[in-house]
């Protein structure tokens, strides 16, 4: 019997066809008058006011940066935030002679082949250590290659291999001291060198397996060093072979021809043939986990639409950790990142109502928690990560990416809530999480190698996330009892950073950010300093009378100096409220009736709310608490929590 012979073709016919929801594209076009709200795309750490970004850096606001400067009495903080993000910019942006430099290739250096020892010490690093995180590779098949007796005649005639070949040699030899932060020192920035001036030859080819395995070790190796333009200047032997933003372009470009190369060949959708189908599966979901979880970060839509992607999912057993499938997670977590991206961050999105939104961010979290749920306890993301968890360098890589992938989600999602919620116990925790996610990734990074080998993602965009959410908090609620902490865990950051400025012989100016802990430091001190004068000064209404049942406090989130005097001086200009047990809680943030923030909500993720509720009995320290609970989030940073190595 067909199937056509058992459909009821008259229940059919009485069904409304619905189309799916219109795009914003489609009203456009119906009525070009029709406006998005667009904003600058090439500021780093620079956000809109209406519009709430993906990516964790895009933190700093005018609203946010107008906030901080009332609470601190200076606009150090905007000069700051402006100078690193102009400095960014203007790299990223620069036009230079080498704009060109893809279409004339890059001149390799004339370097010799590793000794058989290195030979196969690198590419056991690179099969023991970066292979089980991003499996694209077929080992015996790499080493018979390699072990070739025409492995030096291949490598002058095969472009796909000679790339793919240097490629993982950089990689792997920097787990032998081999890689280094220094411009133009190092095999690892000289391999790689010789393996990126193969990709003229790559790009100008047919779309094949090789081409795409290149490209893929070649992302991989950007993800953890990235190259000054000057790599791309045939004439000049030096780069800076480090975490350069100008090197965005090269990274952009080579995911971009990863995926334009697997949709070529339709690994997605197609019936291989006489092929080796695991290995072309296994191509294509890892450049799947590359490019969406780079388009999350980069603010970009993806280019692999998800509505294609119909081939099977191979099994990966070098990437299973303790029944952990780490190859399984990553493609589920990516398609997170793409729904997330597309029905939250997306232009489309932006058009959307908060009532759908804040349900999209429900669905999402929904989503994310199913995802951490169906990972092992011992590596899952919320719960406390052991050293002694790490059986090797990958297991370490693999278990920190869980963790910090997860957390990159979680404060997408929580700052889009709080940016368009208006109910106050709903503000209060995602304001718990999104600090909680800031001290998680803080304590997690003693356990990053600051090394030429870790990736960008872990060595510096997490932890930077987390400083900015740290010190907003600070500058904001300075007088909070648990401050001293939070103050330890933003001297944890800035040291990270600090020591990371140090391995790269200064090339890599932490200072810059080591300011953010100074600056913040000195306002909960002059802060503390200011109310104490001021609790002595006003000592006889707090105490004087057992009648007198309301308590007199400072606003715990209130600036030391909302004024700046004409020499340039913060004079202070406290609040005071008069609150007792039976009054409703009032959100911790100044009445906006200061210029320039009249239209801030209070809920918006642009300032720190938290409601007071005051007994006359109280200490001092409880007068600031939040009607959530705080006091566990830093319990795992103390120094008896024990259980961390």
């Amino acid at each position: 019997m067909s199937s056509e012979s058992i459909i009821n073709w008259d229940a059919v016919k009485s069904v409304n066809y619905e189309p799916p929801t219109s795009l914003f594209i489609d009203r456009l076009i119906e009525n070009p008058s029709e406006r998005a709200h667009l904003y600058d795309e090439f500021s780093i750490l620079r956000a809109d006011d209406a519009r709430v970004p993906s990516s964790g850096l895009a933190f700093f606001s005018e609203k946010k940066l107008e906030s901080l400067v009332k609470r601190l009495g200076s606009s150090e903080i905007r000069e700051l935030v402006h100078q690193i993000d102009n400095e960014i910019r203007t790299r990223f942006l620069a036009s230079t002679n080498n704009d060109n430099a893809f279409a004339h290739g890059v001149r390799p250096l004339a370097l010799e082949q590793p000794s058989s020892d290195e030979l196969q010490s690198y590419t056991n690093s690179y099969f023991e250590i970066v292979h089980p995180v991003f499996p694209f590779l077929d080992r015996s098949d790499f080493e018979e290659r390699i072990n070739d007796a025409q492995l030096s005649q291949n490598l002058k005639t095969d472009s796909a291999f000679c790339a793919l070949f240097y490629a993982v040699m950089a990689l792997g030899c920097q787990y032998h001291g081999r890689g280094t932060f220094q411009p133009g020192v190092g095999e690892a920035w000289k391999f790689f060198q010789t393996s990126f001036s193969c990709v003229s030859g790559i790009i100008t080819s047919h779309a094949s397996l090789p081409n795409l395995q290149a490209l893929i070790a070649m992302v991989r190796h950007l993800s953890t060093h990235t190259l000054h333009n000057d790599t791309l200047d045939s004439n000049s032997p030096k780069a800076i072979f480090a975490l350069n933003t100008s090197s965005l372009q090269i990274e952009n470009f080579l995911i971009a021809e990863a995926c334009r190369t697997v949709l070529t060949l339709r690994y997605q959708k197609s019936i291989l043939m006489d092929c080796n189908d695991a290995a072309c599966y296994r191509a294509f979901w890892v450049v799947y986990h590359m490019e969406k979880q780079y388009s999350f970060q980069a603010r970009s839509s993806s280019a692999i639409i998800d509505l294609d992607v119909g081939c099977q999912i191979p099994s990966v057993p070098e990437s299973v950790v303790k029944g952990y499938n780490w190859f399984m997670a990553s493609i589920r977590i990516s398609r997170i990142f793409s729904i997330t991206y597309d029905t939250l961050f997306s232009v489309n999105a932006s058009t959307q109502s908060t009532a759908s939104l804040l349900l999209a961010v429900d669905h999402i979290q929904k989503l994310l928690e199913g995802w951490r749920q169906s990972i092992p306890l011992v590596y899952r993301p919320g719960e406390v990560l052991q050293r002694l968890s790490f059986a090797d360098m990958s297991t370490k890589e693999i278990a920190i990416r869980t963790h910090f992938y997860y957390f990159h989600l979680i404060i997408a999602l929580e700052r889009m809530r709080l940016h368009h919620s208006r109910d106050r116990q709903i503000a209060d925790n995602s304001l718990q999480t999104m600090l909680k996610a800031a001290t998680t990734v803080a304590e997690l990074t003693r356990f990053i190698d600051v090394e030429p080998y870790t990736p960008v993602f872990i060595l510096s965009i997490m932890p930077l996330s987390a400083l900015f959410i740290l010190f907003d908090f600070i500058i904001h609620c300075p007088a909070r009892p648990d401050i001293r902490e939070k103050l330890t865990l933003l001297d944890i950051l800035s040291g990270h950073f600090s020591m990371l400025e140090h391995a790269s012989g200064g090339l890599l100016p932490g200072n810059y950010l080591s300011r953010f802990a100074h600056i913040a430091r000195r306002h909960v001190e002059t802060f503390t300093s200011q109310s104490a004068n001021n609790t002595r000064t006003d000592s006889s209404s707090i105490f004087g009378s057992e009648q007198n049942q309301q308590d007199t406090s400072y606003r715990g989130d209130v600036s030391v100096g909302g004024n700046t005097e004409s020499d340039g001086t913060a004079s202070s200009s406290h609040h005071y409220i008069n609150d007792s047990f039976s009054q409703e809680p009032l959100a911790g943030v100044d009445a906006y009736d200061e210029s320039g923030t009249e239209n801030a909500t209070p809920y918006s993720a642009d300032i720190w709310p938290f409601p007071l509720q005051i007994e006359s009995e109280t200490g001092f320290n409880a007068l600031f608490a939040s009607a959530v609970s705080w006091e566990d989030l830093m319990d795992s940073a103390r120094p008896d929590a024990g259980g961390n190595n």
